[in-house]
Formats: C-alpha cells, structure tokens, sequence
C-alpha cells in the first residue's frame, strides 16, 4: 500500500538505486563484465573537462603521439568538489575496449554454438560491427537493466553509447574501491603483486611476437595513450578495488546471527522452504508457414483451437491421475504418444524434487502460485494455464519444507577408478562391464578394511597416499584427498555431493560410493555453516545489507552525470575506429 503515495519519479529512483546497487555487489574483480556497471563514487554532479582540447596543426602533430590522451584528464566530482575521480583518455579506451570484448566474446560464442544469428539474438548485439555502427534499442536496454535517461538520452542510441555509459561507471567503481582499500592500509600481497607482473609479461610477450614494442602494441590494440603504466595502475586497482568490497562483505556477513536468520526466514518462508512436485507440461505446436497469408482474426481462430486442443490433452492427463504412481502412467503414455521412440523414463522426467518457488516461477507464476498456496495438500493435482498454449498438469508430493541437507562439508575420499575405457572399431568408448565394476569395488573395499583397522583420520590420510586414482587438472595425485566446503552447487558428481552433505553424516562416518569416475571410500572430516536453508537464509540478509550500504554511497551518484560531453564523445570516436580496424582485419 505504501507505494501507491509514491510518485512515479520516486519509485523509478528507488528501483534503480536498487539496480546500481545489486550491480555495483558483483565488485570491481569482474569489471566489466555486464551492463549493470559498478557505479560507487558518492553524490557525482557533472563530468567536466579538465583541459580544453587546442585545433589546429599543433594539435594533429600531438595527436599522432597520443600527447592529448595522455594529458587530458576528465574530472568526475561530487557535490562539495572533494573525492575526484580523474581519469586519462588512455583509461577511457581501456576501459571502453575491454567493455566491448566481453559482448563481442558471449555474442561469437551463442554463434558458434547455437548457429548463425543467436549472438543477436540472445545478447542484443552484433559482434561483426563496431559499436557506433548499430541501434541500442530499447528492448536490449531493458534485458541489460539500463535506462536511455541513464546514457544521457542520446538521439539515436547506439551501442557506442551504452559501452562507454558502462566503461565510464566501471571506472568509478574501481577507483571509489581502490582509494577507500588505500584509505583502509589494504595493500596487495605478493601473489597479487605477481600476477600483476604476469600480465604484463604476456602483453610482452604477445607485442614482441609482432616486433612491436609493448606500448605500439598496446595502442593497436586498446586505442590510443593506452600504455604499460596505464595498464599497470588499472590492473592495482582492480585488486585494490575487490579486496575493499570484500573486506566490506567480510564485516556483514561476521554480523548476522542466528536470531537474525531465524527473523528472515519466518518472514519469508516461501522464498526458502522447497517442494516436491510432479510435473508434465503441454505446448502447442504449430507450423507458421502453413498459415503466414491469414488475416490477423483467421490467425488468431486458429491459435485459439490449437490451444484448445493442447488443454484438452492436458485434462484428459489430469483425469488419469489419482496418485503418484497413476501420474508417471499418464506421463509414460503421454511421453510415447508424443514420440514413439522416446526412451525417456517418465519418473525422473517429471519428479521435481527440493523445488524452489523462485524455480517454479521461472517456470509460470500461476503454477508457483498454486503450488505454494497455504490450501494445498498432499496429493492435489490441476492444471495450470501457462500461457501462449502451454498447459501444465502439477501434483503436490510434499508440502514446503525446509532444506535440512548440511550448507557445506569437508571430506576426505580415495578413489578406486574404473579401467580405462576401451574402444571399438568405430572409436566409441565400450561401457565398463558389471565384471570390471565388481573387481574395482573389491579393490575399494580391500582399501575400506585396511582402513577399519584403524579407523582414524591420519591412517586415511595414509592410504590415501598409497591408494587414490585422483589428479588434478595437471596430473598430480590428490595425495591427502581433501575437499574442502562441498556443497550441492554442481560442482562434483551429484551422489559425491549427496553423501557429503548429508544432514546425517558425523565426524569419522566412511563409506563406499559410486560415481561415473569408480569407487569413492569417503572420510566424512567436518560440517560447515550449518543446514542449507540457514546459509540460503544467511546470504540474502547478507546481500541484502551489503546492496543497502551501497546504495548508501552511490544513490545519487550518476543522477546528474553527464555522458554527451564533447570530450567523451571524441574519446569514444577514437576507441571506436581502433575497433573498427580490428574487426575488419579479423573478417
């Protein structure tokens, strides 16, 4: 109710401030990787030029040693004239160009592997034209989470505008970051300090092999003033900048309690608490070429009956079902009806297990609706509307629940590995055998016995050393077998993950699993962090409390930015045919 005594002007400024806010939490490591541009420093009224650019002869001869883009400086201030963020033209095209790379990068990847024309598609953006040379429509701006008053409401947008509206941002937020680390003694440590010589060396590396020098190259590549020292500084302060929101991160996250988890969660349980479901979906198909020359009113006759016979399919399911097991019936019937061949199996096909409402959203809103309504019961089934012909027949197997699985465990395990997989004439792998399987299981229990022998961490450790079939990515044996904050995050095998979450391991608990790898003895170490739906629970607070502190820095810091300026514009023509050069040499 509150929000109907808002202005429209006041709502949009609160959802936005929520947007920079959420956008600046990704912190400056990943800068700049999306359109929701960190933005950080605090109450920005203009960008204003620093040095008025000379005309001329004098001015083309500088040019050509990029005197200007290393001289002129804009000046970003806050109200009061304090906090400045200076930044050179050489800044601008780094950031600019590494802004660009990363949209050309996704848009090439959908193309290579989802086909010609789903980079466009997918990303909005073009990958075989530079910037400046195609529409920022409005569509985009939305899926990307900008506004056209956010880049200055330019006439014609382009994609020039929106890439220097995020590079001019990203800008900001390193630099707020990096100054606020020196302003808390937080320095680099020796790794950082050489990763950041390992960058360069690569540059090096990559110019010498074009005979250039490392600043030439760096100018061909990133546009003009871009230089080693302009490199260097950017990269400290990228490391500077991540190390202050973590440090930020770090401090809320040590603050939240148990008590405040408890409140959240009773607040919110929907967001939280899991489902067990039953789902079969039915869409409507039809071919548009077969009647592209109707008229609009004939067009719509015939998706209406189209989607009136889909419904039917979905009620004829829906009649069918009077338990679970009459519900994968229906499904096994409706699955070959639909493709005779189908080896599908109806069961894992339709079982979704600790089903979040957020998933079920994503999914229908009507059917997340239905699914999480305090009236369900278990056992009730309908049908539900998705929209554009696609029904869905749902059955409730559980009521919400919480998700009591560990948040994250550390184990130790020895790997027993099936043999190596052999070929046939054809080059196909050959399945291992039940005989292979029962030898390598033997082995592993032979392991699993000597264990129990004497059944303590450290004798683990030992026949983890004489015994493991697992490497690293390089090759090496993971000699002590430790993993360390497994979680159900899709990172290791799912029955790897199952044991070692289960919410009923105790310290000392071994076992044999199986997985596609071989035999897995598993030595459960520890728990961390408490049962999943608390960590869930504890992170939104988290997330919540940082995007608020934020928020708190950068509310009106881009309310008045100016990004039309003549010096942005030239800076951006600049960058822009660097990058029109790359593309045509790599036609």
């Amino acid at each position: 109710m509150e929000n109907n005594k808002k202005s429209q002007a006041e709502l949009y400024r609160e959802e936005r401030k929520e947007r920079l806010a959420k956008a600046a939490a990704k912190n400056a490591k990943n800068a700049p990787k999306t359109m929701k541009a960190k933005k950080l420093a605090t109450k920005i009224i203009a960008i204003v030029l620093a040095v008025v650019v000379g005309l001329g002869a004098v001015y083309g001869v500088l040019s050509f040693f990029d005197v200007p883009e290393k001289v002129i400086k804009v000046s970003i201030d806050n109200a009061d004239g304090t906090n400045t963020y200076k930044f050179s033209a050489g800044e601008y095209n780094y950031y600019y160009f590494t802004t660009w790379i990363n949209f050309y990068q996704q848009a090439a990847q959908y193309e290579q592997y989802m086909g010609a024309g789903a980079g466009l598609m997918y990303t909005g953006f073009d990958y075989t034209k530079a910037p400046g040379d195609q529409e920022f429509t409005a569509e985009t701006a939305e899926m990307l989470g900008v506004t056209m008053e956010e880049l200055g409401n330019p006439e014609k947008p382009t994609w020039a505008d929106a890439i220097k509206f995020a590079a001019v941002n990203n800008i900001i937020s390193v630099k707020y970051g990096a100054d606020k680390a020196r302003e808390n003694n937080l320095t680099l440590t020796d790794k950082e300090k050489t990763e950041i010589e390992s960058n360069i060396e690569q540059i090096e590396k990559a110019a010498h092999e074009k005979d250039y020098s490392i600043n030439r190259w760096l100018r061909a590549q990133y546009g003009k003033g871009v230089t080693e020292k302009v490199v260097r500084q950017v990269l400290e302060d990228n490391y500077l900048s991540t190390k202050y929101f973590e440090s930020m991160n770090e401090k809320i996250t040590a603050a939240v309690t148990d008590a405040n988890i408890n409140e959240e969660y009773n607040k919110n349980k929907d967001e939280f608490d899991l489902v067990d479901v039953r789902l079969y979906s039915f869409t409507t198909t039809f071919k548009e070429s077969e009647h592209k020359d109707l008229s609009e009113e004939e067009h719509d006759k015939i998706h209406k009956e189209k989607f009136a016979e889909t419904k039917k399919l979905a009620d004829e399911f829906l009649a069918k079902v009077t338990d679970d097991a009459s519900f994968v019936t229906a499904a096994k019937q409706a699955i070959l009806t639909a493709d005779n061949k189908s080896t599908k199996d109806p069961d894992k096909e339709t079982l979704k297990e600790k089903t979040t409402k957020a998933t079920l959203t994503a999914t229908s809103e009507e059917l997340a609706k239905w699914v999480y309504d305090d009236a369900r019961k278990v056992g009730d089934v309908t049908v539900i509307d998705g929209g554009e012909g696609t029904y869905h027949v749902v059955m409730i197997k559980t009521l919400p629940f919480q998700n009591m699985a560990l948040a994250s465990a550390d184990v130790r395990h020895i790997l027993i590995a099936f043999p190596d997989a052999e070929k046939d004439d054809d080059g196909k792998e050959i399945p291992i055998t039940d005989e292979q399987k029962a030898t390598t299981k033997a082995d592993a229990q032979k392991v699993l016995d000597e264990f129990l022998k004497n059944p303590t961490e450290e004798n683990f450790i030992e026949l983890t050393k004489k015994h493991t079939d697992d490497v690293d990515k390089d090759g090496k044996l993971n000699s002590d077998g430790l993993y360390k904050n497994v979680a159900d995050d899709g990172k290791y095998v799912q029955t790897f993950t199952d044991w070692s979450i289960d919410a009923s391991r105790k310290v000392g608990d071994v076992e044999i699993v199986e997985t596609e790898f071989g035999y897995h003895i598993m030595y459960f170490v520890k728990a961390n962090d408490g049962f999943k739906w608390q960590s869930d629970v504890k992170a939104k607070i988290v997330a919540d409390q940082y995007n608020a502190q934020v928020s708190d820095v950068v509310e009106n810091e881009t309310d008045n930015v100016k990004l039309n300026t003549f010096l942005l514009n030239y800076m951006t023509k600049g960058i822009e045919k660097t990058i029109k050069n790359l593309i045509l040499a790599n036609a």
